[in-house]
């Protein structure tokens, strides 16, 4: 199958509910807000991954989370881009990112994986040449987890850091959508840029133990069976 303008857009997690509001799953939770917000339909099973196809200001993508555990991910990217014959430089990846703080968006182009399991699949499976959009989930005290990041990723956002992370949600969506209509250069405009410092616990605005939202409230679609 064959579309000559079709891009792709990917947002990395892990499925099942046990990881469904987890940092690893920024990835997943921003392509659901980017689906909300441009009215695309519940998505349909493929072989590795939920898809849902649908336009944005006019151009055709497939909107896609994988189905397969994160660092197997380049095994679904893989699939998709060859079934729908689509280059390397129309597919987007959505990703959390240590490197960044809670809140911090950046686009780009190609890159290392810095050790992201889903990336370092990618990388093996289809190359590096794709653009990414990497969302911040902070990086904690190395002594705490003795270099083993894994309880961290695999955790929720903490109620400090869900405001922030939220707002990062509505603006990789966006940014997303200005790739898919406008390509790169217009996605980075959107994405990196800092957002306002969120107010500290106790000022008025800032975040409490007591008040404070549920992280990942957003549903990533169970999708359809046909």
């Amino acid at each position: 199958m064959v579309m000559s303008d079709l891009k792709i857009v990917i947002g990395l997690g892990n499925p099942g509910e046990k990881y469904r509001n987890t940092r690893h799953n920024a990835g997943y939770m921003a392509l659901a807000v980017l689906a909300e917000k441009k009215g695309f339909n519940d998505p349909c099973r493929s072989k590795k991954a939920l898809i849902s196809k649908g336009k944005v200001e006019g151009y055709p993508v497939i909107l896609a989370w994988p189905t397969v555990y994160m660092n197997l991910s380049g095994s679904a990217a893989a699939e998709l881009l060859n079934f729908y014959k689509v280059p390397l430089e129309r597919l987007l990846v959505i990703h959390d990112d240590m490197d960044l703080p809670v809140g911090r968006l950046k686009a780009c182009s190609g890159g290392g994986s810095a050790g992201h399991n889903g990336l370092v699949s990618l990388m093996e499976e289809i190359g590096e040449g794709f653009d990414r959009l990497r969302i911040g989930i902070g990086r904690p005290d190395r002594a705490a987890f003795g270099g083993d990041w894994s309880p961290y990723v695999l955790a929720p956002f903490n109620s400090l850091e869900v405001e922030a992370f939220d707002q990062s949600l509505q603006t990789a969506a966006l940014a997303s959508a200005a790739w898919i209509s406008h390509g790169l250069p217009t996605c980075q405009r959107r994405a990196n840029v800092r957002p306002p410092k969120p107010p500290k616990e106790g000022q008025p605005g800032g975040p409490s133990e007591a008040g404070s939202p549920e992280p990942g409230r957003l549903e990533v679609p169970e999708g359809r069976t046909d």
